[in-house]
C-alpha cells in the first residue's frame, strides 16, 4: 500500500477542494451562454429567412405584374397576326430578360400559338390540361404554377407564370405565359447559391415535398424528404414558421428556419449546421476546461510551495543523511542545516563526525594516487598481483595492450584474461619467482586484445608484505615483435637477394668496394666456362674478358672514373633510371673463339648510410639481335629505294597518325619537303578540313580508323591539302601495319585523282540537270519513239519511264489540240528547226492539262539528226491565274461603273431627300400633300439602300471602323440569323478559342453573314445545315500562288457552308456581278453576293468559293487580324441642331445639289457663298476670306477636284475648317490622302438635318 506524507495529502486535499467550487462556477456560466447563443442563432437565422421570403415575393410579384402589363398591349389583331406576333415577342427583351424560358401566347383553347423562343416541337400541340391553364381560364387571374417538367426539348423543371387577355365581353381570348427555368441562373436558383456561414444553405419546396430549388442540382423537383424523416420540416408543410433544432435527411444534425411565401405558398428553409452554429459554445467549454486544468494545476502549486516552506528543514536534514549514507569512499561535505532549533544542534554534532573521518580518507586517496600515477606514465605495461597471483593493479600501458578497463581486470587471475596455454606458462614463471626471489626475465608470447599474437620480455620481482613475507610480484612486459621481424626480414631479404642475383638469366657479376668478386652467378659461369670458385675474391677480371690489362665497367663505376669511359667503349650512355649507372656495348670472345657482342650495364651498391660498398655489372649477349638490325638495315635501304622510284605517294603512319617515312611523290604532291613531313601528324597536316572548310574529325578519318580498327580502307573521293591551302582529290589505299601480331600503324598509297574528278563531274552535273529539271525532258529518235524521259516528266504525266519508253507521243494525246498543230510541229523540227507552242495533253489517270513544249533537234558528230529533244512545262497554274487576273479585272471594270452610277444617283437623291423634307417641314399632316411627300420620301430612302449596295460593291461606300471581336459578333448575330433561316435549316457554329480583333464596321460584317446566310437558305429549300466556323490563319505564298491574290500575314477566316445543291464553274465565276442571280424573277435583286465582295475588299480582305454540284457551297471571308488595340469611334448626335450666322462657302458642281445646300444652310441662318467650281471658289474666298468661317467641298469636280481646292485653301488660311461631300469618302480617306485636323467628311445623299448638325459641330469645335 503506497504511503504518503504530511506535506502530499494536505496539498491533495485543498486542490480537490479548489477545483470543485470553480466546477461548480464554470458549469453554471456554460449552461447560462449556450442558451444565450442558441436563441440568437435562432432569431438571426428566421429574420435573415423571413427577408429573403419577402424578397423573392416581390421578385415574382414583380414578373406577375411585367406579364400582365404585357399581356394588356395584346389586341385580337395582333394575336389572330403570326408577323405581327413575332415582332411582338421581338420586341419585348426586358420582358424576355424576367422569363429565361421564354415567353407564351395560348389559344382561349390551350393551343400554343406563338412564343420567344420558338421551339417547332411544341408548336400547335394543346397545353389545356395543365393546371396553370385551367386555373387561370377558370378564375380569369394571373398564376403561378407549381413546379412541372417542360415540354420543350430540354426537359427541365419550370414554373409559369400566366396572364389572361379578355376580351371586350370579358371572355378569355388567350393566355399570355412566362416561364422561369429551375436549372438556369436567375433569381430563384441563385437561392441555391447562397451561403450561411461555412456549410448553411437555402432551399425551396412546395407543401407536396417537392424540392423547388436546392444546391444540389440533382434535388431539384424530387421528393426525397420522406414523412419522419425531418420533423421540423414536417412541422413547416403542417404551417410553422420559425426555428427549431432538427436532424435533417441526410442525418446531419441542423438549425432549420422556415418562411411560407406570400404569393405561392412555397416555402423557403434555411440550414444551419448545428457543429457550425454552436461552434462557440464548443470554444467556451474547451476554454473552461482548459482553465479549470490551469487554476487546479496553480493551486497545488501554491499548496505544494507552502508545505515546502514548513516542512524544508526537516526533509533537507533527512535527505543528506540519505545521501551521505549511498556514498562510498567519496569526501563528504557537512551537512547543511539553517535552524537553530533542535535540528540544527544535532547536524552540528554529525558534522564534526565527518569532519574527522574525510581527513583519514584524503590522507590515504592521496598515497595511492601517486602511485597510480607513477605507474600511468610508464609507456611500458606494468602490473603487480597478491600471493594468489590475482591482478592488484596495472598501468594504461598495459590496459591499452590488453584492450579491457581496469575494473574488469582488478581482482582476476591469469587464466582469466589470458589463453590457457599462455596462462599456464606466466603461473609457472610467477611460482619460480615467488618461491626463488630475486628478478626474472625470460621471452614469451602474448596476445592482444585484437587476437594478434606479439612476442614479448617479462622482467619481474616480488615485493614484501607489512610483515615481510612476500605480498605478490610486481612486472614489466616489453613488447619486442618489431624487433624480432626486423632480425628475420633482414635474413631473408639477404637470401632472396643472393638467390636473385645467382639465379637470373642475365650474366652477372658483383664487386665489393676491394675490387673482389663476391657473387658470379651461373648465366655468367655459362657465358665464360669459368666457375665461381675459380674467381670469386679476384681483382684480375680483364684476364676473362680482355687479352690486355684495363679495367672492367664496374671497376670504372666503383672508381668513381666515368672520364675513363669513352677511353675502352666507344658505345656508351649515363643511365637515366639509376644515379652513377653506366650502359655500353663491346665484344667478347669466348672460350670456344666465338665472338659475342655483348650490351654492359653497370651500377653502384650503396648501404644505408649512402656508402658505396660495391658494384654490380651485367653482361647481355645480343649478338642475335645485332645481326638482325645489320639485316633489317639492308632490306630498309632497298624499300627506300623502291619508294623513292614510286609514281604514287606512299608514306607511313604511326598509331598516333604521325608520319614514319614519306616517298618523294607524296612530298611532291602536297608541296612539302620529305623531312618537313617526317613526324608530323598527317592528319593535321594534309587531312584536315572537309571540301566546305568545315574540321573533318580525325576519328571519322579512314586512316585513322585503319590504325585503331587494324581494317583496311580504300576509296576515290577523299581530299587532302597542300602547304599552299589549295586541295586535291585522291584515289587511296590504307592498309595496317602488324608486329608480331600487334597494330602498330598504317601504310596510305594515294594518286592525285584532280583531272579524272574534273571529267567526272562535268558528266555528272550535266546528268542531274536533266534529272532534277524542274521542267519535263524527253528524247525520242527520229522516227518519234521514246528513249528516255526524267523525273519530272514521270510526276507531270502519271506514267512510269517503263511504261513509256519505247512508246510514241501520241499516247498523250488529249484529243483537244487539231491536227494542223501536230502537223506544223512535225514539220518543224524534222526540217532541223525549233518548235515552241501549247500542247493540250492527257495523264495517265485521264486528267487533260496545258503544257507550254520546246522541241529541238539533236545533231550527231556528222550535223546528222539523230534524235529529238522535248522540253515540256505544265502552264495549268499559269492559265489559271490568267483566268483569276481576267475576272478581278472585270469585277474591278464593273465596280467602277456601279460607283459611278451610285455616285451621279446620289446627288440626285440629295436633290429630292433635301428639298422634300423641306416641303414636307412646311406641310401640315393634314394636308392631303403631306401623305404624298411621306410616299416620295420613302421611296427616295429605298433607292438610297439601293446605291449603298452599289457603293458597298464598288468599295466606295463609308465605313465605322473600330475594333471588332469576331468570335463575340458572330455569336450575338448568330440569334437574329435563326430567325431567317427557317425551321427547316440547322446553324452550327465552331468559333475559335483564340480571340479574332479585326478593324471591322460591325454593321457591314453583319450584312456579310446575314447575306451569306441567306443565300445559303435558299439554296436549302428541303432544309440541311448551316454551319458558321471562325480561326485564325496565316496566309502566305501558296495561297497567292492558288487565288493569284493575297497578302502575306495572320487574318481571321470565317466560313460560312451549306450542304445545298452547289454550283457549276460557270456560275462560281460571275457570283460577285451585281445583279447577276440564279433565283426565279421576283426573288433576289442579285446585289447580295456582289454586297459581300465590296464589302469585304474594302475591310481589306479576300473571299473565295468553294463549291460542287450536290454536295454544298462554301464561303470563306479572310479579314486582317489586328496586332495591337486600336478603336475609332463616330460620336453619336441625336439632338436637334441650332443655326448660326457664319459665313460659308459651297462648292458644288451639280446646280440642283448647290441649291439644295443653299437654301437648307440658309434656313438655318447662316450666310452662303455658293460657287459651281474650284476656281471660282478660289476667287470668291481671296475676297471674302476673312468672313469665312467653313468651306463645303463636293469631292469629284472638274478641273480642280475637292482635295486639289482643299489643299489650295488651307495654304491661304491653314486654320480654315474643311467639310467634303461625296459618297466616294472611303476612298478620299484612304487613297486622295486628306486626313488631317479641321476636315470632315459627309456621305451623300444628306439629309437637311443631319447636314445642318455637322456644319454647326464642325463650326463650334
Amino acid at each position: 500500500m503506497l504511503k504518503f506524507g504530511l506535506k502530499t495529502r494536505m496539498t491533495v486535499s485543498i486542490s480537490l477542494l479548489t477545483a470543485g467550487l470553480l466546477s461548480i462556477l464554470a458549469v453554471s456560466t456554460l449552461v447560462y451562454f449556450g442558451n444565450q447563443i442558441k436563441q440568437l442563432n435562432f432569431t438571426q437565422q428566421f429574420a435573415m429567412v423571413s427577408a429573403i421570403a419577402e424578397q423573392i415575393d416581390d421578385r415574382l410579384a414583380t414578373s406577375q405584374t411585367e406579364l400582365v402589363a404585357t399581356a394588356g398591349t395584346l389586341s385580337k389583331g395582333v394575336i389572330n397576326n403570326p408577323a405581327a406576333l413575332r415582332n411582338f415577342f421581338a420586341g419585348r427583351p426586358d420582358t424576355l430578360a424576367m422569363f429565361d424560358n421564354g415567353l407564351f401566347l395560348f389559344s382561349a383553347k390551350g393551343d400554343l400559338v406563338s412564343g420567344n423562343p420558338l421551339d417547332p416541337m411544341i408548336v400547335g400541340k394543346n397545353y389545356a390540361h395543365r393546371d396553370y391553364f385551367k386555373n387561370t381560364v377558370t378564375t380569369q387571374k394571373p398564376q403561378i404554377s407549381e413546379p412541372f417538367t417542360s415540354a420543350q426539348t430540354h426537359g427541365h423543371p419550370i414554373i409559369m407564370l400566366t396572364a389572361p387577355i379578355l376580351d371586350k365581353s370579358g371572355e378569355v381570348l388567350a393566355v399570355l405565359a412566362g416561364s422561369i427555368d429551375l436549372t438556369r441562373n436567375n433569381f430563384l436558383t441563385r437561392l441555391g447559391k447562397i451561403r450561411l456561414g461555412e456549410r448553411g444553405y437555402l432551399y425551396l419546396f412546395n407543401t407536396k415535398r417537392v424540392m423547388i430549388v436546392h444546391p444540389d442540382g440533382s434535388r431539384v423537383f424530387k421528393q426525397d424528404v420522406p414523412v419522419g424523416a425531418n420533423v421540423v420540416y414536417d412541422k413547416a408543410i403542417g404551417g410553422f414558421e420559425g426555428t427549431g433544432e432538427t436532424v435533417n435527411s441526410r442525418k446531419v444534425p441542423m438549425i432549420s428556419s422556415f418562411k411560407k411565401l406570400k404569393t405561392t405558398g412555397w416555402i423557403l428553409a434555411g440550414n444551419f449546421p448545428q457543429s457550425e452554429a454552436f461552434a462557440p459554445i464548443t470554444q467556451a467549454k474547451r476554454y473552461v476546461l482548459i482553465a479549470l486544468v490551469i487554476v487546479f494545476l496553480i493551486s497545488v502549486l501554491v499548496v505544494s510551495l507552502s508545505m515546502n516552506l514548513l516542512t524544508a528543514p526537516l526533509i533537507s536534514f533527512t535527505q543528506q543523511i540519505r545521501t551521505l549514507a549511498g556514498k562510498k569512499g567519496a569526501m563528504t561535505a557537512p551537512l547543511t542545516v539553517e535552524t537553530d532549533d533542535e535540528i540544527g544542534v544535532l547536524g552540528e554534532a554529525f558534522n564534526h563526525l565527518l569532519r574527522e573521518l574525510d581527513e583519514q580518507k584524503r590522507e590515504l586517496k592521496r598515497q595511492l594516487d601517486f602511485s597510480q600515477i607513477l605507474i600511468d606514465i610508464i609507456p611500458i605495461p606494468v602490473f603487480y598481483k597478491d600471493n594468489e597471483g590475482r591482478y592488484l593493479g596495472c598501468n594504461q600501458a598495459f590496459l591499452d595492450f590488453h584492450g579491457v578497463s581496469r575494473n574488469k581486470f582488478v581482482g582476476k587471475t591469469v587464466y582469466e584474461v589470458a589463453p590457457s596455454e599462455l596462462a599456464a606458462v606466466y603461473h609457472r614463471a610467477d611460482l619460480e619467482l615467488a618461491s626463488s626471489g630475486g628478478m626474472q626475465v625470460y621471452e614469451t608470447k602474448a596476445k592482444m586484445s585484437d587476437g594478434r599474437a606479439r612476442d614479448v620480455m617479462f622482467f619481474k620481482t616480488t615485493f614484501p608484505a607489512p610483515d615481510g613475507a612476500c605480498g605478490g610480484l610486481l612486472g614489466v612486459m616489453l613488447d619486442i615483435t618489431e624487433r624480432k621481424q626486423a632480425e628475420v626480414a633482414l635474413q631473408s631479404q639477404k637470401e632472396f637477394a643472393e638467390s636473385l642475383v645467382m639465379n637470373s638469366t642475365v650474366p652477372t657479376f658483383v664487386l665489393d668496394r676491394e675490387h673482389r668478386v663476391i657473387i658470379w652467378n651461373r648465366a655468367l659461369e655459362a657465358l665464360t666456362g669459368i666457375k665461381p670458385a675459380a674467381v670469386l675474391g679476384s681483382k684480375e677480371l680483364w684476364r676473362i674478358f680482355y687479352q690486355t690489362e684495363r679495367p672492367v665497367l664496374a671497376d670504372m663505376v666503383l672508381d668513381g672514373d666515368l672520364e675513363s669511359i669513352p677511353k675502352y667503349y666507344d658505345n656508351h650512355q649515363m643511365s637515366e633510371l639509376i644515379s652513377g649507372g653506366v650502359q655500353a656495348q663491346g665484344r667478347y670472345r669466348d672460350p670456344h673463339g666465338n665472338w659475342h657482342y655483348i650490351s654492359i650495364s653497370s651500377a653502384p651498391i650503396r648501404d644505408s648510410e649512402g656508402e658505396l660498398v660495391g658494384a654490380i655489372q651485367i653482361m647481355e649477349d645480343i649478338t642475335e639481335r645485332k645481326q638482325a638490325q645489320d639485316a633489317h638495315e639492308k632490306t630498309r635501304r632497298q624499300l627506300q629505294l623502291i619508294l623513292d622510284a614510286a609514281g604514287e605517294g606512299i608514306n607511313g603512319v604511326d598509331m598516333d597518325g604521325r608520319i614514319t617515312f614519306v616517298n618523294p611523290a607524296a612530298a611532291q604532291m602536297v608541296g612539302w619537303t620529305q623531312e618537313d613531313l617526317l613526324g608530323q601528324n598527317q592528319h593535321a597536316l594534309m587531312h584536315h578540313s572537309k571540301a566546305d572548310g568545315t574540321l573533318f574529325p580525325e576519328r571519322e578519318c579512314p586512316i585513322s580508323v585503319a590504325c585503331y580498327s587494324g581494317i583496311p580502307q580504300q576509296g576515290t573521293d577523299e581530299l587532302f591539302w597542300r602547304k599552299d591551302g589549295t586541295s586535291f582529290y585522291v584515289e587511296y589505299n590504307c592498309s595496317p601495319i602488324r608486329e608480331d601480331g600487334k597494330l602498330v600503324g598504317a601504310v596510305v598509297i594515294y594518286k592525285d585523282m584532280t583531272e579524272r574528278r574534273q571529267a567526272e563531274d562535268q558528266l555528272l552535273k550535266l546528268s542531274q540537270a536533266v534529272m532534277q529539271s524542274p521542267v519535263s525532258i524527253m528524247i525520242t529518235d527520229t522516227s518519234g519513239t521514246i528513249e528516255y524521259v526524267n523525273p519530272r516528266f514521270c510526276q507531270v504525266s502519271g506514267y512510269s519511264a517503263e511504261e513509256v519508253i519505247g512508246q510514241n507521243p501520241r499516247l498523250f494525246k488529249s484529243g483537244k489540240t487539231s491536227p494542223e498543230h501536230y502537223k506544223n510541229m512535225w514539220e518543224t523540227v524534222t526540217s532541223g528547226r525549233v518548235w515552241s507552242g501549247e500542247i493540250y495533253n492527257r495523264k495517265k489517270n485521264g486528267e487533260t492539262h496545258w503544257e507550254q513544249a520546246t522541241i529541238s533537234p539533236i545533231r550527231n558528230s556528222a550535223g546528222a539528226i539523230s534524235h529529238y529533244m522535248a522540253f515540256k512545262e505544265d502552264i495549268a497554274d499559269r492559265k489559271k491565274l490568267e483566268e483569276q487576273l481576267r475576272q478581278s479585272q472585270k469585277m474591278e471594270a464593273i465596280g467602277q461603273l456601279a460607283g459611278g452610277v451610285a455616285h451621279d444617283f446620289n446627288n440626285i437623291l440629295t436633290v429630292i431627300l433635301g428639298f422634300g423634307q423641306m416641303l414636307q417641314q412646311s406641310l401640315s399632316e393634314d394636308d392631303p400633300r403631306y401623305e404624298h411627300m411621306l410616299q416620295i420620301l420613302e421611296a427616295a430612302d429605298r433607292a438610297t439602300q439601293l446605291t449603298k449596295s452599289l457603293l458597298a460593291f464598288s468599295r466606295k461606300q463609308v465605313m465605322l471602323l473600330q475594333q471588332v471581336e469576331l468570335n463575340d459578333l458572330t455569336r450575338k448575330h448568330t440569334k437574329f440569323l435563326v430567325r431567317i433561316i427557317g425551321e427547316d435549316v440547322t446553324l452550327k457554329t465552331c468559333l475559335s478559342q483564340e480571340p479574332l480583333p479585326v478593324m471591322a464596321d460591325s454593321g457591314q460584317v453583319e450584312q456579310v453573314l446575314m447575306n451569306l446566310v441567306a443565300n445559303a437558305r435558299d439554296a436549302m429549300p428541303g432544309g440541311g445545315e448551316l454551319w458558321i466556323k471562325t480561326e485564325s490563319v496565316q496566309l502566305d505564298i501558296e495561297f497567292y500562288r492558288q487565288h493569284g491574290y493575297g497578302a502575306p500575314g495572320r487574318y481571321a477566316l470565317i466560313t460560312v457552308s451549306d450542304t445545298g445543291h452547289g454550283m457549276n464553274v460557270a456560275t462560281q465565276q460571275k457570283i460577285f456581278e451585281p445583279f447577276f442571280t440564279t433565283k426565279s424573277p421576283g426573288r433576289g435583286t442579285g446585289l447580295g453576293l456582289s454586297i459581300v465582295y465590296g464589302i469585304v475588299k474594302q475591310h481589306g480582305g479576300y473571299v473565295t468559293i468553294s463549291s460542287q454540284i450536290g454536295s454544298g457551297t462554301t464561303f470563306s471571308i479572310y479579314l486582317p487580324l489586328l496586332s495591337e488595340k486600336v478603336r475609332l469611334v463616330e460620336k453619336s448626335q441625336s439632338s436637334l441642331p441650332s443655326g448660326g450666322s457664319e459665313t460659308i462657302l459651297v462648292v458644288e458642281d451639280d446646280a440642283a445639289v448647290g441649291r439644295l445646300v443653299e437654301s437648307v444652310l440658309k434656313r438655318y441662318g447662316y450666310q452662303v457663298i455658293l460657287a459651281d467650281s474650284g476656281e471660282k471658289a478660289l476667287e470668291y474666298y481671296d475676297a471674302k476670306w476673312s468672313e469665312i468661317s467653313l468651306a463645303l467641298l463636293d469631292v469629284i469636280m472638274p478641273k480642280m477636284n475637292g482635295k486639289q481646292l482643299c489643299e489650295e485653301l488651307r495654304r491661304r488660311t491653314p486654320t480654315l475648317k474643311v467639310l467634303f461631300l461625296s459618297g466616294y469618302t472611303a476612298d478620299l480617306i484612304k487613297d486622295k490622302g486628306i486626313f488631317m485636323e479641321g476636315v470632315d467628311i459627309m456621305k451623300k445623299p444628306a439629309k437637311p438635318v443631319e447636314l445642318a448638325r455637322k456644319v454647326r459641330e464642325m463650326l463650334d469645335a
